[in-house]
């Protein structure tokens, strides 16, 4: 296995016939940088292809004051740490800007029923940062336990309606020289 820095891999330029990502820009800083690198990682006649999230239909019905408190502490997080949660709508116009032609785009939603491990994914990824949201002072430990505690209830509940981000798929051709 190989690890290494997105923005610059050290891999040999022009070698590969496909360059994909999922989920990256959307976590990242620079993701321009991302994709120049993924660019210059294909030969002529190669593909860059991504799988990107935007946060614009991630919501729930009921809606839950805690859900939008904690949306609201993500994009503050996001940016301060320069992370675009809304990347997924630009992805094609980053591909275009960067010279690929022929830019192909597949917009996925869904629902997240109850039972499905997709459903507490926002109550998770605040778990997860939940350390980095304390120490950057976006929300204090105890208003953050309870946002969690509501938001987790909710999710719980079979009644509620969980929509997913926006995922954007798009991929495009580096033009042969």
């Amino acid at each position: 296995m190989l690890h290494g820095d997105a923005h610059a891999t050290g891999l040999p330029r022009a070698s590969f016939d496909l360059a994909t990502a999922r989920l990256v820009l959307v976590n990242v800083p620079g993701p321009e940088q991302i994709v120049a690198e993924m660019v210059d990682l294909v030969r002529p006649g190669g593909m860059v292809a991504l799988h990107e999230a935007d946060y614009v239909s991630n919501l729930c019905d009921p809606p839950l004051p805690a859900w939008s408190r904690l949306m609201q502490a993500l994009e503050t997080y996001a940016s301060i740490n320069g992370i675009d949660l809304f990347i997924g709508r630009r992805v094609p116009r980053l591909l275009r800007d960067v010279g690929l032609v022929e830019i192909q785009t597949r917009p996925l939603i869904s629902l997240h029923p109850l039972g499905y491990w997709r459903r507490m994914i926002l109550w998770q990824f605040v778990q997860n940062l939940r350390e980095r949201l304390i120490a950057q002072k976006v929300l204090a430990e105890a208003e953050l336990d309870d946002l969690s505690a509501a938001l987790k209830r909710h999710l719980e509940d079979p009644d509620t309606l969980v929509v997913s981000h926006l995922y954007v798929q798009v991929w495009g051709r580096k033009p042969a020289q």
